[in-house]
């Protein structure tokens, strides 16, 4: 336990940069729009809970009841 009650936190501030879909179910009359197209960039920040060779796992919410953490918001990427 850290001076002053509280838990040492372990877990490292990271921000993840991903690539997502979109779906648009427009209809097209014109291919040259359906061209124009492309995926997301998207970014998440959090704290990194866990990675490996197939998820990285973040969340972005904590708390403290004693000396027991609980996190919320889990976001597990694929690799």
């Amino acid at each position: 336990m850290k001076a002053g009650g509280k838990p040492k936190f372990k877990y490292k501030r990271v921000k993840i940069i991903w690539q997502d879909i979109i779906t648009d179910a427009s209809w097209f009359d014109s291919l040259e729009d359906v061209e124009k197209l492309t995926f997301q960039w998207c970014e998440d920040i959090g704290y990194l809970f866990s990675k490996d060779t197939k998820t990285v796992k973040i969340f972005t919410s904590f708390n403290y009841d004693g000396d027991k953490l609980s996190v919320g918001t889990v976001t597990v990427y694929p690799r």
